[in-house]
C-alpha cells in the first residue's frame, strides 16, 4: 500500500515538473524572441505562471536558460536550412538561400539575433552559435567551393561573420538591408581570392 502511495505521489509531481519546465521555455521563448535577452527571469516566472525557485529548480541561471533556449532555436533553424539547401537546385543556392534566410530567423527572434551579433566578440555566444551553425555552414561552403560558384579563399568563419554583421542591420532595421545583402552575396560569388 505504501510503495502504491509512492508511485501514485511520484507520478503527478514529474507530471507538474515537465509542465512547470515547458511553462518556462515558452514563456521565456516569448518574451526573449520579442525584447532579447535584458528581460527580468521574474517576469518569465511571473508569464509562466511559477515561482522564483521553481525557475531556478530547472534553470540555475539566466545564461542556462538562454542557452537552451538558443540551442532549440538554432536546431530548428539548421533543420529548415538543411531541408531547404537540399531542395535548391545548385551548391550555391543553397548557400545563397541559407545567408538571405538567415535574416529572416534574425528578425524573428531578438536572442538568436543577439547570439549571432555577439558571436564575434564573446566567448559563450561564440560557443553557442560555433556548435550549432558551423557544421552546416562549414558543408554549404565546402559545396560550393566543389562547384566552384564561391569566391575562392571564402571560410565558414567568413559566412558567420558575415551573418553577425548583417545581424546587426536587422538590429538597426535599416531600410537598405536588401541592398547590403545583395552586396554580400555579390562579394561571395566566384572570383579571386581577396585579399588580407
Amino acid at each position: 500500500m505504501t510503495q502504491q502511495l509512492g508511485r501514485r505521489g511520484t507520478q503527478p509531481r514529474r507530471r507538474d515538473a515537465l509542465g512547470n519546465r515547458e511553462a518556462i521555455l515558452s514563456a521565456a521563448a516569448a518574451v526573449f524572441s520579442e525584447r532579447g535577452r535584458a528581460v527580468d527571469v521574474r517576469e518569465i516566472a511571473r508569464c509562466a505562471g511559477v515561482g522564483m525557485g521553481t525557475l531556478y529548480r530547472h534553470f540555475p541561471s539566466k545564461d542556462a536558460l538562454i542557452e537552451t533556449l538558443l540551442a532549440d532555436s538554432y536546431a530548428r533553424w539548421v533543420e529548415e536550412a538543411r531541408r531547404s539547401a537540399r531542395e535548391r537546385p545548385t551548391a550555391w543556392e543553397a548557400l545563397e538561400g541559407f545567408v538571405s534566410e538567415a535574416l529572416t530567423y534574425q528578425r524573428r527572434d531578438r536572442a538568436l539575433l543577439e547570439n549571432l551579433a555577439s558571436a564575434t566578440t564573446d566567448a559563450a555566444g561564440l560557443s553557442v552559435c560555433q556548435r550549432s551553425l558551423r557544421p552546416l555552414v562549414a558543408e554549404l561552403v565546402a559545396a560550393a567551393h566543389a562547384e566552384k560558384a564561391l569566391r575562392e579563399g571564402v571560410t565558414a568563419e567568413d559566412v558567420l561573420g558575415l551573418l553577425a554583421a548583417l545581424g546587426r542591420l536587422v538590429e538597426l532595421d535599416l531600410p537598405t538591408i536588401s541592398r547590403c545583402l545583395d552586396i554580400a552575396l555579390t562579394g561571395l560569388r566566384h572570383g579571386p581570392a581577396l585579399g588580407g
